[in-house]
């Protein structure tokens, strides 16, 4: 049993070792937040291949809905494969500072397809947004959290129902501060 559970754990670095995740800015980001982001998912992701893309893509004007005044998640997810050029099986993740949403919710922090996109929104995840004083490091907490979780997605792992598992949704803020910056342990072995 242990022999087995040691071949899977060797199986599991030598799959993520091709993996490779390009991070785009999507409008104004600071590179900073770029590159710690880049950091996280380098630690939780072993042997991972984590850049950032240089150049910004910018915000596309029609998915801005001008009654909700925010970004649409999904079109913006429809630019950023277009946008950057991914190697077959590379992910990429857009980070942006504008609000996010889906039709059928208030605001996304984020949203990932099955084709290896995924982009996260900044803006909600800083206190400041909640009247609360600046904190740099709950701000890149949360912000990590949120990129993992997208990646999750497009490596094919759905919702858990763990509210301490990365890939618990977040509905509010309160659900990202709660959750762990990993996976748990059912959702681990699937991350492939």
């Amino acid at each position: 049993m242990w022999a087995a559970h040691r071949l899977n754990q060797a199986l599991i670095i030598v799959l993520l070792r091709r993996l490779r995740i390009a991070i785009v800015r999507v409008g104004d980001v600071e590179g900073g937040i770029l590159e710690r982001i880049r950091f996280s998912l380098s630690e939780v992701f072993l042997e991972t291949n984590a850049f950032v893309v240089s150049g910004i893509m910018p915000l596309p004007d029609d998915a801005f809905d001008p009654r909700r005044r925010q970004y649409h998640s999904s079109r913006i997810l429809s630019c950023i494969r277009a946008w950057y050029q991914p190697a077959h099986g590379d992910r990429v993740l857009g980070i942006t500072e504008a609000d996010l949403y889906v039709p059928s919710l208030n605001f996304v922090f984020g949203e990932a397809c099955r084709d290896g996109s995924a982009i996260i929104s900044l803006l909600r995840l800083r206190p400041e947004f909640y009247g609360e004083p600046q904190n740099g490091g709950l701000f890149l907490e949360r912000a990590s959290k949120e990129a993992v979780h997208e990646i999750g997605h497009t490596l094919g792992l759905g919702h858990c129902t763990d509210p301490g598992c990365v890939m618990f949704f977040s509905n509010s803020i309160m659900d990202t501060d709660r959750k762990n910056f990993t996976f748990c342990k059912a959702c681990h072995p699937r991350v492939l």
